[in-house]
């Protein structure tokens, strides 16, 4: 009887660190985060960074970017949706998973599609122009051109019913302006087109045009935040120059809805890990993104707090297919 008192403890025994080996094994192999838009935008740029630093945190797993554009984001987000839900999908979760599902039917729904993982950063917005182009010198001049000749200046985005998008239409509603959107498939091709000179104006969030602003090929014309970007302090913020106008882009993980919570949770804490990476803060500060870290429940809030907040912005305002 007391041998078999003792194998029965030692099986239990067995069973418990088993389990607790099995909680750590994830990832046993790579994992793929889908990206919604083509390489170079901001959110590109700021998974590929945090893409470095992922193995270090992940048993040596690497975290692959698989980039899927069209639908100014819709199809990657629906291929997200419909990814297994084994915590080896990981989705990009930016501000157009929710507007884009607002302003057009899309193949996902923001929050029944997916599983808040956690937010990652909260990024300013802000308008480019061409430093050898451009016809404005401040973002009043901007506004009056366009006052007295609507739907003539042209203003890129990443997608039509992105977060961008959204920005500039929230802009032109709230100073009665006419604006011409032209939607790309991610940020990097919207500037790529401002530097060609085929549209007039961007707007973007941080790091999109970064490099051709320290280049001296594109100007700030205004930043949509309540201080100056500290990578860029020669240019104003909207507020300075008479528009109390602020808008950001948050960036986030989600994950197809039905992932194990206890993975959802060993997720997130990796990519905890990730922003408290001393050398990943340098990377950050040096793309201009501003780190802000929210678990899985208090990132679910938000996400279902934004959801509230850019439906009433979109009715408001009759913007895309559904409110007009």
């Amino acid at each position: 009887m007391r041998k078999f008192f003792v194998c029965f403890l030692m099986f239990v025994l067995f069973l418990s660190t088993a389990g607790v080996a099995w909680a750590q094994e994830w990832p046993e192999k790579e994992v793929e985060i889908i990206i919604p838009w083509e390489a170079g935008g901001a959110t590109d740029v700021l998974y590929r960074a945090v893409a470095k630093y992922f193995p270090k945190y992940a048993n040596g797993k690497q975290l692959i970017i698989k980039n899927v554009p069209g639908g100014g984001s819709a199809i990657g987000y629906g291929e997200g949706a419909k990814a297994r839900p084994d915590g080896y999908t990981l989705v990009a979760a930016v501000n157009p998973v929710i507007t884009r599902a607002l302003m057009g039917p899309a193949p996902y729904h923001p929050i029944e599609s997916f599983d808040p993982v956690c937010l990652l950063v909260n990024n300013p917005c802000y308008i480019l122009v061409n430093s050898k182009l451009k016809k404005w010198n401040s973002l009043s001049e901007l506004v009056e051109y366009v006052r007295e000749n609507p739907g003539v200046v042209t203003v890129g985005n990443s997608g039509a019913g992105g977060g961008n998008h959204l920005v500039a239409l929230c802009f032109e509603s709230a100073f009665d302006l006419k604006f011409i959107h032209v939607p790309f498939d991610g940020g990097g091709p919207s500037v790529n087109a401002l530097l060609g000179g085929h549209i007039d104006t961007v707007v973007a969030s941080s790091p999109e045009g970064f490099p051709n602003v320290e280049a001296g090929e594109l100007e700030m014309l205004a930043v949509f935040a309540e201080e100056r970007l500290g990578k860029f302090p020669q240019f104003p913020t909207a507020q300075e120059q008479g528009y109390d106008f602020t808008a950001f882009m948050w960036r986030g993980v989600v994950v197809p809805k039905g992932v194990d919570p206890e993975i959802v949770e060993q997720i997130a804490e990796v990519f905890k890990a990730v922003l408290e990476d001393p050398d990943f803060q340098k990377d950050a500060e040096n793309l201009g993104q501003n780190a802000l870290y929210l678990g899985p429940e208090e990132f679910g809030k938000h996400l279902a707090s934004e959801f509230e907040r850019y439906q009433e912005i979109i009715t408001k305002y009759g913007l895309g297919e559904f409110y007009k």
